[in-house]
């Protein structure tokens, strides 16, 4: 009795992590930007800047995987957080994190050997490419397009996935093996993808940008502390930049900050 008193007074006195709560991210892999959270600590270039900023904090953060479109309603909605990175064409309510801006130029990929050449919307139609299913780009003239024929398997093959990165793998596979010829894209994903998959010499993204935007990590604009947490995130980015650090996370992905 004496030994089990001892051992419940000695477990009492070991440190906690006393956490204020629990930060929940919604996120869907994209990478660079959010990989698989269980490659950590490389898991992305939004998952390590939330990682170091709240480690060691009052705060815990917990990761929560699904797909893209749900990630951003729910936290639009408050049931999350924070989402990992959001695209600034997608959603103006949310409490954006200003000094880490990734950008996200909407580009035509095509096989390396096609002669074809994106010349807005009318030269769309001596092509069937694809998108993954609900994808906008903030382009209106592309987007009325998208909305017009994405039910029309004949131009464009919708692709549905847990997340973008396997929506993007899976219509890479069907553009080489000839099934469609030409796949809408963002390129900073596209080309780190064709890079680890060895094969960047096989494909071409067209000059010609379609749209452009930021994705930016995201805090809810129902969260109660929405504006201390963004904070926190922009004095660690600027400390990261500062130290090289932020430098270092952007190495390792093979991309310039």
């Amino acid at each position: 009795m004496k030994c089990l008193t001892s051992l419940v007074l000695l477990a009492l006195l070991l440190p906690f992590p006393a956490y204020a709560r629990d930060v929940d991210v919604a996120t869907s892999m994209y990478c660079p930007l959010a990989c698989d959270p269980s490659e950590a600590p490389h898991d992305g270039i939004m998952h390590e800047v939330l990682r170091r900023t709240f480690e060691g904090t009052k705060y815990r953060l917990i990761f929560h995987e699904m797909p893209y479109v749900r990630a951003i309603q729910e936290t639009l909605d408050g049931r999350y957080d924070a989402i990992s990175y959001a695209g600034t064409a997608h959603a103006e309510d949310f409490i954006f994190v200003r000094n880490l801006d990734m950008i996200n130029v909407v580009q035509f990929a095509t096989r390396a050997d096609s002669a074809w050449q994106y010349q807005g919307v009318e030269s769309l139609d001596q092509i069937r490419f694809s998108i993954p299913k609900g994808f906008r780009t903030g382009n209106s003239e592309m987007d009325d397009y998208l909305a017009r024929y994405e039910r029309d398997p004949s131009r464009i093959k919708m692709t549905s996935c847990d997340n973008p990165t396997m929506a993007q793998c899976s219509n890479l596979e069907c553009m080489l093996n000839d099934r469609i010829d030409a796949m809408l894209v963002g390129s900073l994903a596209f080309r780190f993808i064709t890079r680890q998959a060895g094969v960047a010499d096989r494909v071409r993204v067209d000059p010609e940008p379609v749209a452009m935007f930021y994705n930016r990590i995201a805090f809810s604009p129902r969260s109660p502390d929405g504006e201390e947490l963004r904070g926190m995130v922009e004095r660690k980015i600027r400390e990261m930049r500062a130290s090289g650090e932020l430098k270092g996370i952007f190495d390792h992905y093979g991309i310039g900050p």
